[in-house]
Order: structure tokens, then sequence, then C-alpha cells
């Protein structure tokens, strides 16, 4: 097998990485203090740790702690076509929360505080590419939520922004132009590339990531799942399951019936928090805590910080399911209801665990354990293990896993879920908080048959 010399890079980078990451008590912190009852940093700016409660929708819910950052950051990458070969700009990003601390991301990954250098450390590179160069063109920008069960209403730009060959932007230390196939092969990997990264290519032109143009063409008449990927994206709509207004009116009807709100409120909820230990727990059904930690970097923009960073207690899991339809390979998606989520739904996984927190509507999981049992009946497809962005969580990573059910197997049939092909799935990815970030992880994975 020809070796990726992009993950020969990525692992250079990791071997001389020198971040060294120490939990901490928050009380010990030099930079974040509780004030009114959050927990926030002393210039304002970043993020904080508020108390969430749920008004309307399931009492069953508690209040939880949840990251509330309301600025919208850049997540983007650059593409350029060098010696007729489509490239991105490739940052070895090192991240206190990853899992083996550097990953794959986006050529520009900053927050509005990291951009405008709350910090006062270093700048942005390449930041003038999507924010002051006129000579560039922006294939895909569009706004997608992090995760509604651990931030509150929080959304990011992702940005697809091509460069004009006579553009020369050198490498730095810590960037490489890399041929796209080489991006794109990382997304079926471990702990290769990031969660940002995934979701930008997720919600890019597919056709642009594509070596030939022409997406998943290079398995025409090989078989197997490329070929079947190849049939779903290609398929002509009488062959959908359903059609793009039945499934967008599928997800529209949810929000419209089961809206909630909510109101942040102190983290005094939690006594643990109160009696001054150093997590802030999430509650009596919560599966993280939030903790604090401190960094020491030569290759970020201050060499020296602390902050909190959320903890997964367990492992999670997100399916999603395939099955022909009509002859067509077609994924399932679930709308989902998180308490973060400004829409209160977006379609989800088919299945996702839920870390012991109940349902936010009540009754509309119902169809969970008919789907876990037909997981049981369902063959693997793909499956990798991420980590989440290792700017705000520590090591929590998900298992991602692509099934393939039967096409005799019976699914539960209900208002929250929807069989899309993968041409439908490219055109809502492109649709702001149609797509939750573990539905845009799941989806990347297929883009590695691109």
């Amino acid at each position: 097998m020809q070796r990726n010399e992009l993950v020969v890079w990525l692992d250079d980078h990791r071997a001389r990485c020198d971040m060294q990451v120490e939990e901490i008590p928050w009380q010990a912190s030099q930079e974040w203090a509780l004030q009114q009852g959050h927990l926030c940093h002393r210039s304002g700016g970043f993020f904080s740790i508020v108390g969430v409660s749920l008004e309307g929708g399931s009492s069953r819910h508690p209040p939880q702690p949840l990251i509330y950052q309301p600025e919208i950051g850049i997540l983007g990458f650059l593409l350029q076509r060098q010696a007729g070969r489509k490239h991105v700009l490739v940052q070895a990003k090192p991240e206190p929360g990853n899992v083996g601390l550097v990953q794959a991301s986006p050529s520009v990954q900053a927050t509005q505080s990291n951009y405008t250098r709350k910090h006062q450390g270093k700048e942005t590179p390449f930041l003038d590419c999507f924010i002051g160069t006129p000579d560039v063109q922006v294939h895909a920008s569009t706004l997608q939520s992090e995760q509604g069960t651990r931030f509150l209403g929080k959304y990011n730009r992702n940005l697809l922004v091509e460069l004009p060959p006579s553009l020369v932007v050198d490498e730095v230390e810590g960037y490489r132009w890399a041929p796209l196939e080489e991006l794109c092969a990382l997304l079926a990997m471990d702990f290769q590339i990031n969660t940002d990264a995934r979701s930008v290519l997720v919600c890019s032109p597919w056709r642009l990531l594509a070596a030939t143009g022409e997406p998943f063409q290079r398995w025409r008449g090989k078989g197997g799942l490329g070929e079947q990927l190849l049939c779903s994206y290609s398929a002509p709509e009488r062959a959908f399951a359903s059609s793009d207004e039945h499934v967008a009116g599928r997800l529209e009807r949810m929000r419209e019936t089961f809206a909630f709100t909510t109101q942040m409120t102190s983290l005094g909820f939690a006594p643990e928090w109160m009696a001054g230990r150093a997590a802030v727990l999430s509650g009596a059904y919560g599966s993280f805590e939030v903790r604090h930690y401190q960094v020491s970097s030569s290759a970020r923009e201050v060499d020296f910080w602390d902050q909190p960073l959320i903890a997964s207690t367990e492992e999670g899991l997100a399916v999603l399911l395939a099955k022909e339809i009509n002859g067509v390979l077609h994924f399932l998606f679930k709308c989902r209801a998180e308490i973060g989520f400004t829409e209160c739904f977006q379609y989800g996984p088919s299945i996702q665990s839920s870390g012991g927190v109940p349902a936010i509507i009540a009754g509309l999981d119902q169809e969970d354990e008919a789907l876990m049992a037909a997981l049981q009946q369902a063959e693997p497809l793909l499956s990798s293990r991420h980590s989440d962005e290792g700017g705000r969580f520590y090591k929590c990573v998900s298992c991602y896993r692509v099934m393939l059910l039967d096409s005799a197997q019976e699914t539960p049939v209900t208002d929250a879920l929807s069989w899309m092909t993968l041409a439908q799935v490219e055109r809502f990815s492109q649709q702001q908080g149609f797509f939750s970030n573990e539905a845009r992880s799941l989806v990347s994975m297929l883009l590695a048959y691109l």
C-alpha cells in the first residue's frame, strides 16, 4: 500500500510536539474565575461555562453545564491547483484535548477572540485569505453547529476558499500543501483529522474534493462499497425513498411541533462545584465533567495558558444505518432534539449514545429500541474512532460506524426518521443547522471514497 505522505508529516509533528497538559483545580487558575455563577475568562472573551435549564419539552431533562461562546469562529481550508492537482493547506494543529495532541486541521481554525488576539499572542496565519483578500473564490461558506449536547447555540463559519495559481502562499512551520486525496484518505482513519476539518470538507462542494471533479466516479465498474456510493450519488430522483421536500419538511414540522427554549442559570445547580471541587459535574444523569487544565506549547499563539475542558467518562457511539431502497443505497438520519441547538432539532445519526441523559421531548425516542435491534443484524461498512475538538474537550472519544442493513430488513417508520441518498446528503450538508456535528462526522467517512 502506498504510504500517505500527510500521515508521515503528522507523525513527525507529533514526535516533535512539546505541548504539556496538566490538570489543576479551577481555583488555581490565573485566567478564569466565577462571575455571576459562570466560569469566565478574565478578558471577557473566548468562552464561558454556564448552567443551562430547559423550558418546555420534557421536564425530565436535568439542568447541565454547557459551553457558551456566542462569537462565530472561522473554520476554513485554502484550495489551490498546483502542478495539475488540487491541493489544500493543512495545519498540524496541537490541541490539549486531542488524542495524540496533533491532528490535521483546517488552514484557519480560530475563534474571534483568537484572531482578534485577545490572548495578546501571535497572529493567526493566513487569516487575510479568508477576510481580507479579494482575489479568491469562495466555494463554500455556511454556519454549522457544534455539538448541541455540549455547546449553547454555538456556530462556526465553514469555508472552502480557492486561491488563484498566481497567488503564492508559502508554507510555514506547522502547515503543508497536501493533495486533496491525501487529506480525504484521513477521514477513514483513527485520530488523524479533527472534527473541524471533517465538518468543512462535508459542507464543501464534493466535486471540488474529488480528484477528477466527479465524486465517486473512480469506482465505476469496480463493485463494492465504492460503486454503491457512486450509484447513491448519481441516482435519479424517482429512486429516492423521500423527496427533498419531504425530508426538509419532516425536520421543519418537528421544530414547529416540539419547540423548546433554554435559560442560562448559575452553576449553583451542581453542589459539587459550589463545594469547591476541581470538576463541575454535569448532574445526576451526565456522562461528562468540566475540568481545568494548564497547558504549555511553543507552537501556539501563546506559550502558556490554562482553561476548562470537557472530559467524558465514557466513549460515545454514533451509527449511520444504510440500506438499499429501490436498488439505491440510502442512509438513515434521525431528527434529534439537543439542548444547545438554536433550531431545537437537527438531523443526527440513526443511533447515538445519550450518556444517560433523558430525551428532551418525551416519546420521541420510541424507535430507538427497534433501531438497536436492527443494528444487531447489520454488517459493518466503515468504522473509525475520533476525538472531539481538542480546544474544548479532553480526549473525548467517539466510535463512528456506518452499518449496512439487509434490503429486506424492516426499520421503524416515524416522523423523526428520513432515508436519504448521497446526493441529498450533499445538498442538505450545505444548509445551516441541518445536520448535527456527529452526523457530519459520519458522512465524512464516506468522503474517503471520493
